[in-house]
């Protein structure tokens, strides 16, 4: 299974979601992590994690389509890998992209956000065009103000296109995502009774659901 966290466009918040996207599913989960952002933030995260005595997440880098794909020949039926894509458009972003079985894309409530979508949403008809298959990636409300309570301008050009899905759950901007990958946890390991952590565990059941991820571990 390859959950891909893709947006073109920098500073949507992809890697902080990827890499709290890979700890709660690998609660119950065998989870492996590539980081393709140039900034390596998971990368950054996961070293700290492993400084603070916590158990690292296998984080792997790859530089060209060629590593990427003789990677994902390789792994097994049971592993679930999370991609965090570099915030820019590349040879090898594209291919993870169409290699997914799941694309997510973070986007914020502002409506200057409908112009990186408009540039997303052209190179997924691209890669459509170019593959034969209509790409379609889920598009989650992330970072939004935890006292907005509409989201029209965004909401209908989401739904106006027919390579995005919005996403029921929404995960919005919170203290507890810059606290936490501080010292390399999750918002569940920080704080299991924060906002945080609702809103990380119904996104994660709603990314099962739509994906049809059967739990291997107990938690």
């Amino acid at each position: 299974m390859i959950i891909t966290i893709s947006h073109q466009k920098g500073g949507v918040g992809k890697s902080t979601l990827a890499y709290n996207i890979a700890l709660e599913l690998a609660r119950k989960n065998n989870v492996e992590v590539i980081d393709l952002d140039v900034q390596q933030t998971v990368t950054a995260y996961n070293q700290i994690r492993e400084e603070m005595g916590q158990t690292p997440l296998p984080v792997h880098i790859f530089t060209t389509a060629e590593e990427l794909e003789n990677y994902f020949e390789s792994m097994d039926d049971e592993t679930i890998v999370i991609v965090d894509s570099g915030g820019f458009d590349s040879s090898l972003n594209r291919f993870a992209i169409l290699v997914s079985d799941f694309i997510i894309t973070p986007v914020s409530s502002e409506f200057t956000e409908i112009l990186g979508l408009q540039k997303y949403e052209s190179i997924l008809r691209e890669l459509s065009e170019q593959s034969g298959v209509s790409i379609v990636t889920n598009v989650v409300l992330n970072k939004t103000n935890p006292n907005q309570k509409k989201f029209d301008e965004v909401n209908a050009f989401i739904n106006s296109s027919k390579h995005f899905s919005l996403m029921d759950s929404m995960m919005r901007r919170r203290v507890d995502f810059a606290n936490s990958v501080a010292y390399g946890f999750s918002v569940r390991e920080l704080d299991k009774k924060s906002e945080s952590t609702k809103e990380l565990k119904e996104f994660v059941k709603e990314i099962k659901r739509k994906v049809g991820i059967n739990d291997k571990k107990k938690d």
